[in-house]
Parts: C-alpha cells; structure tokens; sequence
C-alpha cells in the first residue's frame, strides 16, 4: 500500500512541475520570473521543514491514537509515532486546493504583452507561439520524434539534465537526515525535527530569496546564468563537510572493545560478540534495547542481562513510583554496578557548528535553484520547452529521485552492529550502528555525487547552445506584422 501511495504521489506531483513553470514564463518577463519562480521555490522547499516540524508533533502521539503498551514511553526505541497522520491531513488540503487549479484559463492576459517583449529581443517567434498553442493532440504525437530527436541532440540540455540527476541523488538523502541526526548527536524524534525543520527554513528561505534577487538584478544572459548555477554548486560543497562533526559514538561492549575475558578482533566489528562468560547463564537476546552504562570507564551495555547483572536497586518518589537507579551484582562491569543509559551525552557545541555549516551549505544550493529555473526555459526554443520539461522530470525522478531512498537506506543498514532479533529468530530493526563509519561513508557518497553533479553543470555551460534567435528575414518581416495585430489587440 505505501509503494502504491507513492507511485500515486510521484503521478500527480509530476505535472504542476511539467507544466508549472512553462505556464508562469509566458505571464512573467524576465526579470520577474526570476522572483516569481524564487517566491514558488521558498514556498515549495519550505514545505520540507514544515513537515520536519509537523512530524516532531505527529511523533509524540502514539501510532494508534490510543495509550501505548505499559513500559514503552516516548524515549524507548520501541515508540511508534503517528506517521501516517504527515500524510493524510496533507492530502486532504492537496486535493481541496486542486480545484483552484482547474479553474485557470489556458492562457493568462499577461501573455501577450510577455510575447511581444519576448519577440523583440529574439527569443522567440509569434509563429513558434501559435504553432506550440495551436497544436492538437495528434499533431503533438506526431511532432514528438522529430522533437525527441532534437532534445537529444542538444548537448548542453543533456548535461543539464544528468547533472539534475546527480542532484536529486544528493537531495535524496534528506529524508534520512532525521535519523542520522538522531543517531550521531542522541536527539528525540520531537528535537531532530525542530532542529531541522528550523535550519531548512533558514537555509532554504535565505538562499531561494538571494537567488531571485539576484535574477532581478539585471537580464542575464541564459549562459551566464549557467556558469552561476555551476559556481554555486561546487560553492556548496566545503560547507556540507560539516556533517562530519558529530558527538563521539558510545563504546560498546562485545562491538568496539571486547568483554573483559574476550579478545575482540576486526571482523567482530561486523559480527559483534554480545554473549560473554560473564553471561552466558543468562540467556540475553537482542529483542529489546535497553542500554546501561558503566561509568568506571564509559563502556555501554546492551542491557542489563548483557552486563551480567543480578539486582536492581530502586528510588521511591513522594508519588509512590518506583524508578530504576541503578543495577548491581553485574558480572560484566568493571565495579560490579551500571546505571540505566547510554554512556555518551549531547555536545551541543558541535551540534551547532554541524548546523550552521550545513544551512551555509543550503543557503548556497537553494541560491542557485532560480537561475536553474530560468536556464530550462531558454536551454531550447520556445515550443521544446513544456516537452523538454517532461524529459528531464522523468529522467531525474526515474535515475534520482527513486534510487536515491535505496542507496541512502543500503548504506546505513550496511554498517549496523546490531540487529533485533526476535525470540523466534526474525530479523527486524537495527540497535547499534558503527558512527564513524556510517557518516565517513554517507558524506563520502554524498560529496561524490556534488561533484559530479558541478561537472556536468560546467560541461553545460560549455555546451550551451545558442536557441531561440531567429534570423530569418522572412519570419522576422512576418512576425513584424504580428506584433503590430497583438498591440491593436492590446490597444
């Protein structure tokens, strides 16, 4: 059900993208699509740090809406929160609002004054607008090999398009980003999501609003705007190595160093050895993660039965309710006691240096998103342009878009310690991830994927083609008479 719901979501979510764009170009000039797609960008990205903090409330309510089983509370790792309600409220205000969309005309006022600017400067012709209007369905299916054919062999577009695709691969990785946070700087599901969805909506606002007023500034040259768009893609990418600070990862017994009678080899790192002799009697399994500390040297157990231990010692509040202090007799600890916990705290000072390094580095990218707009737009001649829409979201969402949560998700499950396993012997979650190298391999990927993301945006630049201006004296003469009808018509 969830891959039918999102092979749903990817269909309709298509064409507002196809067709969006192409449909504010001929109401806006120039400099104003570039605010105006700037203004449609911060709306739409906004939309992620939104959910961020939406799914930090949703999280806090128990996925059936109705008290959680006894002993699991919002900090067990066994709490399921209400994901499902991150979808279904916003499908409710998506469908009520698609049928504002349905009542816009096919072709605003504006368009004609936009075209009759559009061909004074060369960028295109009254004819290419009429035949692209004027068109039926099967004159399109007809029309689409020869335009296939020419799509394909403008290699600028080809460049700029496989660089979207390396792009969405690196945009994939956000989803993820809630997790990895919470793993690397111990955060709750309710903080990760504050912290990002503030830091994306600073990140994403800043950069998208610089980028349109940037657009604003002057007319730009579609070439020009492609060596920007190149410039700030590698600008973007020193910044994202912030990723790399994060709070030292708990040491835990039987996965980084060995028990005390054990002796821990490399390959146990992959293939932890939880069970000792100090309790073997015990018949501990990883279903149920329930880490404690030994303080004497910061080694984290499993839980208790993985730390050997035989008592528990209690404190009574004034309400009558009992809480765990500490456990004794353990057999596995250095002085024989461990307290509930993971040994490792927050540090909230490299958390910080992480975050503003990062939202420098999204500042950077999403400034750059507005002159990518603009390029797709004057890349091909005017009637190549809702078509060459279309290519490039099926090439970027079929190459980037859908494996980006698998390749993402492979690698994280790669460098799990410790899986759940059931009484029964099922695999399920996992408990314990090797840090360093989970995020040395995640930024490694990722910084890969920016790369060649920036060299295929330089290649189009070096390719961008020169479209759109006509020098056919008979189409120019023509069009001259156009224009003079389109100001009577104005007029």
């Amino acid at each position: 059900m969830l891959v039918l719901g999102s092979l749903l979501q990817g269909i309709g979510a298509t064409p507002p993208g196809i067709a969006g764009s192409t449909y504010m170009d001929e109401i806006f000039t120039q400099k104003q699509f570039g605010v105006a797609i700037s203004i449609l960008y911060v709306v739409s990205f906004i939309g992620y740090p939104i959910s961020l903090l939406a799914g930090a409330v949703f999280l806090q309510i128990y996925v059936t809406m109705e008290d959680p089983p006894p002993g699991v509370t919002i900090t067990s790792k066994e709490w399921v929160g209400a994901w499902w309600a991150g979808m279904f409220f916003p499908a409710i205000a998506v469908f009520l609002i698609s049928f504002i969309i349905l009542l816009y005309p096919r072709q605003m006022p504006a368009a004609k004054k936009v075209l009759r600017d559009k061909v004074r400067r060369g960028i295109t012709t009254v004819i290419e607008k009429k035949e692209e209007l004027g068109r039926s369905i099967k004159e399109i299916t007809i029309d689409m090999i020869p335009t296939f054919k020419r799509v394909l062999g403008n290699k600028g577009l080809a460049a700029l398009i496989i660089g979207d695709v390396f792009l969405f691969l690196q945009i994939g990785s956000y989803s993820f980003y809630p997790k990895i946070y919470a793993l690397i700087f111990r955060l709750d599901s309710k903080s990760v999501g504050s912290i990002l969805g503030v830091s994306n909506i600073v990140g994403f606002g800043i950069g998208l609003i610089m980028g349109g007023l940037l657009m604003r500034v002057k007319v730009w040259h579609p070439k020009t705007l492609q060596l920007i768009y190149s410039v700030l893609t590698v600008a973007a990418i020193p910044f994202s190595l912030g990723m790399l600070l994060y709070c030292p990862a708990n040491t835990y017994a039987g996965v980084e160093v060995p028990y005390p009678d054990q002796i821990l080899n490399t390959s146990q790192l992959r293939s932890p050895a939880l069970t000792d002799a100090c309790n073997t009697d015990c018949s501990c399994t990883t279903a149920f993660y329930q880490p404690v500390c030994d303080r004497s040297n910061n080694i984290t157990y499993f839980s208790p039965c993985h730390a050997g231990c035989m008592d528990v010692q209690l404190d009574t509040d004034g309400m009558g309710d009992s809480q765990v202090t500490s456990y004794l007799n353990c057999t596995c600890a250095r002085h024989l006691t461990v307290t509930p916990g993971e040994c490792g705290g927050r540090c909230s000072t490299l958390l910080w240096y992480n975050i503003i390094l990062t939202t420098l580095s999204t500042i950077i990218q999403s400034a750059s998103y507005p002159s990518q707009a603009i390029i797709y737009q004057r890349i091909v001649s005017e009637v190549d342009r809702t078509f060459t829409q279309g290519v490039r979201s099926s090439v970027s969402r079929a190459l980037g878009t859908l494996p980006a949560p698998l390749m993402y998700g492979w690698i994280i499950d790669s460098w799990c310690s410790v899986w759940r396993v059931s009484d029964s012997g099922e695999v399920g979650n996992c408990w314990v991830y090797d840090v360093k190298s989970l995020i040395m391999w995640f930024v490694l990927v990722q910084t890969v994927i920016r790369i060649a993301c920036a060299i295929f945006n330089f290649l189009c630049w070096y390719w961008f083609p020169e479209v759109n201006m006509n020098n056919d004296e008979s189409v120019k003469m023509k069009d001259s008479v156009k224009l003079r009808e389109l100001d009577m018509e104005n007029k």
